[in-house]
């Protein structure tokens, strides 16, 4: 009998407490001792005190039911405002619950109804049925739970007082609760009663911490972490709180942001069960004070201010002296609703319950009123915007002004918030010196939600303009956004339009307009930028190259003839030196390409980090979608494949969230994530990215969608749809022909055509496309395309040939700047080998293929170099199945500590070796990782990872296995 039903648990197993219990480990171990002692003889009293909604009665019902698996008998009572003016009201509670167990009640009890005309009850009565329970108490160990004892009547709280200082030698338990903030019957006498209780007994409970309210929220319900961690945020914890937003269907729309935020989107109406807790809020700030509802406008608004709140800026707003404000600001915070360090609302939920119980004409009204208190207060325009946002009328002249200012700065980062603030400025009226600025900044946001729908916007302010140089400024924008959307001939138009009208007024703008009009014509593929005739100087048609637009128009002619490709990169090192060409600009872009296609992977990369920095700073979305997807574009002839499919996906992210992914870069991006699915060997993905790339658009294909034409032909190789590739192919011919571009550094649909080919069995026709690429690549002289085209060409001649083709690529290329392309060639010189009977060699070289290969991510390849290497003879390692197994088990262990922030100096001390013994291993390491330093080591030792097993790699560079005679 003496066995609880619910054991005390241990901090943080859930698996046997009851949910009344979580977080409450020591408050029900304190009550479960006191339990145990009275059935010993030696009872108690304790108080529970806390908050609204901290499960205070839930611990009183979890306290009955433990007392009576232990054979207690309980008597329990509820005080209530309502029932203060009945004398004894409690003491009839509990001492009903005695009768109704059988005990007789003594003749004390029998005269309590009447009290003989006296306020209290006299000593002997007190006395009387103080005896009248400890009869009882012999019987039956006795529990005396008293619920909301601040709301108990004068003369129960006296006779509780009475009884809880004779306790000690009876077994009984008086547990009673107490709500924090509620003004008390007879504050003495409570005050009293609590002073009786032993400080290890005062059982103060808070709302739950984050790791309780989880475990909770997870037996309530079986929501995803997300949902469950905003209904945390939004509760603060607060068992009550947190159960009926669980429990309301549907799940109410909250947020963690504050009340501020409310309701972009408000419900019609609140679900019943928060219904039921704002009624159940709204009753308990009405006994917060004696004086009307005063506490509960004071916390309406504060729930309109939002942010930290003082006590005159509320009585400004309810119309209040500031004492009575400061007053209820002091209940408040002594209730739990609000924080005492900044009088903001400690449960989101609540503020937002009481925003939305304020008539929607009323909170208006408020908005409008705080925003204007703040505005004289000198508070930043942030704090005040989401006022005005929500403000009845904008009736001063400095609000639309403020909002215009806010909308500014958000039009970068927070496009639809800067379009909500510029609708409701609008919709206020606007003065007409401002109209312009509004309409600017609305075109500005509409490019960061819909660039489409921004055409129609900017090409209306080009025909408002009045003056030839604000009609040309206008222009050049609605080109750009054009030109994005691959409207070429459109932006032409506009441009064209434009340079008549300037001219001949203002030399600088049209120079500008002239330079635009080269780079569409490029775009479009019908610059002439290799016969400029001298009687067409100042014609738009044919802009004269002058300046920085000549050395561009030599860089361009060199890159697309292929010409010299040193010099090339000599003159794009000079138009990327600041301020040749400011980043971000078209022929910044053009002298970055043609970096990149003339070799200088490294260089061509640290540009466009830059750029991407410079371009999340703007947070313009068109620019930063360029650089991420000309990023993934030199990380993917870097064979960084991971790296290029996050850059390209972020890039693709970004153009659909402005429905601009079908064009302009949004092809660059898709042409490098099937290029990357195909080294990866991911055919499901190929399928999918297929589906999306295709069908081309009937019209002339712009230059990136040329790229993803390529990359499609491959694919669909790869898929065994070799004519419908063959006449993606054809169709590019024929477009890069048109263009006079051919240069193989920059699309080598050659050598893709040759192997599609090669795959029909056309090898004469295979052969002559590879040759001619590899002659065309000797002449540009950039070493990875002529070791790309020589690989082409090894792959569909003989064993002879193919040895020696590769032998003179592996030469050519460089194992750090092109890894991929290193490995495949490693992968064709051990075929040649193996068909010319060399396998010892073959598998070496293989061997050192798959190892690369499984660094770079490359599945497709280490599946073909491991197929050719069982044919060889050979038996790939089974441990050579991740990255970091590449590494020797020393060099994994030290990669691992400095992953994990260690210094060399802390590794070294640790492992016991030598400082230099540490740096040598991180250097192996970087190399076969293919990562420049230790911040690239945690993408492959994330923490939980467990140590593989050791595993041996060739020391010796991979270029100097090609280099040994074939006799090893």
């Amino acid at each position: 009998m003496t066995t609880p039903c619910h054991p005390v648990p241990e901090q943080g197993d859930t698996r046997t407490v009851p949910k009344e219990l979580y977080g409450r480990s020591e408050e029900s171990r304190i009550i479960t001792e006191l339990l145990d002692s009275a059935t010993a003889g030696a009872g108690a009293p304790a108080l529970v005190e806390g908050i609204i909604g901290t499960g205070k009665t839930s611990l009183l019902r979890w306290a009955e039911e433990a007392a009576r698996q232990r054979g207690m008998q309980v008597l329990t009572a509820t005080a209530t405002s309502t029932e203060q003016h009945f004398p004894m009201g409690v003491v009839h509670q509990l001492l009903d619950c005695l009768d109704t167990a059988g005990h007789q009640p003594g003749p004390a009890f029998k005269e309590l109804p009447g009290q003989a005309g006296r306020e209290h009850p006299d000593y002997l009565q007190l006395t009387e049925l103080f005896k009248t329970l400890s009869r009882a108490a012999q019987k039956t160990p006795l529990l005396l739970t008293v619920d909301c004892i601040q709301c108990a009547d004068p003369q129960s709280l006296l006779w509780l007082g009475f009884l809880s200082r004779r306790l000690d030698s009876l077994p009984v338990v008086l547990l009673a609760s107490k709500r924090c903030g509620e003004m008390a019957s007879d504050q003495h006498l409570l005050v009293e009663f609590m002073e009786g209780i032993r400080p290890d007994r005062h059982l103060r409970i808070d709302d739950l911490c984050p790791s309780a309210a989880l475990d909770l929220a997870a037996a309530l319900a079986s929501q995803d972490p997300g949902a469950l961690d905003l209904l945390i945020t939004t509760s603060g914890g607060n068992p009550y709180l947190l159960t009926e937003q669980i429990r309301t269907v549907p799940a109410p729309h909250t947020s963690a942001a504050g009340p501020t935020d409310h309701a972009e989107h408000p419900p019609a109406e609140l679900p019943i069960r928060l219904r039921a807790v704002k009624d159940r809020v709204l009753c308990f700030l009405g006994r917060l004070d004696r004086h009307g509802p005063r506490a509960a406008r004071v916390a309406r608004a504060a729930s309109v201010v939002g942010s930290a709140v003082s006590a005159e800026l509320i009585a400004e707003l309810c119309s209040l002296p500031v004492e009575e404000v400061s007053e209820s600001l002091d209940r408040l915070s002594e209730s739990g609703i609000l924080r005492g360090t900044d009088l903001t609302f400690r449960h989101p939920v609540l503020a937002r319950l009481l925003y939305l119980d304020i008539p929607h004409a009323q909170r208006a009204e408020l908005h409008r009123l705080t925003a204007r208190a703040l505005h004289r207060r000198g508070t930043s325009p942030q704090d005040i915007t989401p006022h005005l946002l929500h403000a009845a009328q904008l009736d001063e002249p400095w609000m639309p002004r403020l909002l215009l200012d806010a909308a500014a700065a958000l039009v970068p980062h927070q496009a639809p918030a800067a379009m909500e603030l510029l609708d409701k400025a609008a919709a206020h009226g606007l003065p007409a010196h401002l109209a312009p600025r509004t309409e600017k900044l609305r075109i500005q946001a509409l490019m960061g939600l819909d660039l489409p729908a921004s055409v129609a916007a900017q090409s209306a302010r080009v025909e408002s303009a009045t003056h030839p140089g604000e009609r040309a400024t206008e222009a050049l924008r609605l080109a750009d956004i054009l030109l994005r959307l691959d409207e070429a001939r459109q932006a032409r138009q506009v441009l064209e339009h434009a340079y008549d009208q300037i001219r001949c007024s203002d030399a600088a703008t049209a120079a500008r307009l002239r330079r635009q009009l080269t780079h569409i014509r490029l775009h479009e593929g019908t610059c002439t930028l290799f016969t400029p005739r001298p009687d067409t100087q100042s014609s738009p048609g044919h802009p004269a190259p002058t300046g920085e637009e000549r050395l561009e128009a030599a860089l361009l002619l060199r890159t697309a003839q292929g010409d010299s490709a040193p010099a090339a990169t000599r003159i794009a090192h000079t138009l990327l030196a600041t301020p040749r060409a400011p980043y971000g600009s078209p022929s910044w872009y053009h002298a970055l390409l043609a970096l990149l296609w003339s070799g200088g992977f490294d260089d061509a990369h640290r540009h466009i980090d830059a750029e991407v920095q410079i371009a999340r700073a703007h947070a313009v979305p068109t620019r930063l979608a360029d650089a991420l997807a000309t990023r993934s574009l030199i990380q993917l002839h870097r064979g960084l494949l991971d790296d290029a499919r996050t850059d390209a996906r972020q890039a693709l992210a970004l153009l659909q969230r402005i429905h601009a992914d079908r064009h302009h870069t949004g092809a660059l991006a898709r042409s490098v994530m099937i290029e990357v699915a195909l080294e990866k060997n991911q055919i499901a993905g190929l399928a999918d990215l297929l589906a999306t790339a295709l069908p081309f658009p009937a019209t002339t294909p712009t230059w990136w969608q040329l790229h993803l034409m390529h990359s499609a032909a491959r694919a669909l190789g790869r898929l065994g749809e070799t004519q419908r590739a063959l006449g993606l192919m054809a169709h590019c011919e024929k477009e890069l022909r048109r263009r006079k571009v051919t240069n193989p550094a920059i699309l080598p649909w050659r050598s893709t055509t040759a192997m599609l080919h090669a795959g029909v069995g056309n090898l004469p026709d295979a052969r002559r496309l590879a040759r001619e690429e590899a002659e065309l690549a000797q002449r540009w002289a950039a070493p990875f395309a002529r070791g790309r085209a020589l690989l082409a060409l090894a792959s569909i001649t003989s064993h002879s040939d193919a040895l020696r083709l590769s032998t003179k690529a592996a030469e050519l290329l460089d194992a750090q700047q092109e890894p991929l392309l290193y490995a495949h060639c490693l992968h064709i010189a051990g075929q040649a080998h193996q068909q010319g009977g060399n396998t010892i060699r073959a598998r070496e070289l293989l061997h050192r293929a798959t190892e690369v290969g499984v660094s770079l991510g490359a599945d497709g390849l280490v599946e073909v170099v491991q197929r050719a290497l069982r044919s060889a003879g050979g038996r790939p390692d089974p441990r050579k199945d991740s990255t970091e197994a590449l590494l020797t088990p020393t060099e994994r262990q030290v990669a691992e500590l400095a992953s994990r922030g260690m210094s060399n100096r802390s590794i070294a001390r640790l492992l016991q070796v030598s400082l230099r013994n540490v740096e040598s291993h991180l250097t192996h390491s970087y190399r076969k990782l293919r990562i420049s330093g230790r911040h690239g080591l945690t993408k492959y030792f994330p923490a939980q990872d467990s140590t593989p097993a050791p595993l041996i790699l060739h020391g010796r560079q991979a270029v100097s296995y090609l280099r040994q005679p074939q006799s090893a």
